[in-house]
């Protein structure tokens, strides 16, 4: 009596549905991932504050230009024998990128009366 072999061929690979599933995920995560890193098609107004972590990384970097930019003025104002602010963030001779915004790449303002220095980007106006 013979045997009957009842084993069917294994199935090898995926199917295409299976690939097309996995494919539109990808596509998703991809898609949230970018509107969630460069906030695009936020559909904010000019001069609103889009916080992404790229804009809070630009921010810290502003913080931290300014903060470089008034030790540097206070260390010229010790050096010179008049006990005098710098004239200009020229006279520091600093980085040029040090100089201005990495947001909105708006220089500094500097005031030599007083040796203050601040951003005038929107949103920067307190640091």
């Amino acid at each position: 009596m013979p045997i009957k072999t009842n084993l069917k061929k294994a199935a090898q690979g995926f199917s295409l549905v299976e690939i097309l599933v996995v494919v539109v995920l990808l596509v998703a995560i991809g898609g949230a991932l970018t509107y969630f890193y460069l906030g695009r098609g936020s559909g904010n107004k000019p001069g609103d504050v889009v916080h992404t972590p790229i804009s809070q990384a630009n921010s810290t970097v502003c913080v931290s230009n300014l903060h470089q930019l008034r030790q540097a003025i206070d260390m010229a104002k010790m050096s010179d024998p008049d006990g005098k602010y710098p004239a200009s963030l020229d006279q520091l001779h600093l980085p040029a990128e040090m100089l201005s915004c990495p947001v909105g790449h708006e220089p500094y303002q500097y005031n030599p009366n007083t040796g203050e220095v601040h951003c005038i980007h929107p949103g920067h106006q307190n640091f």
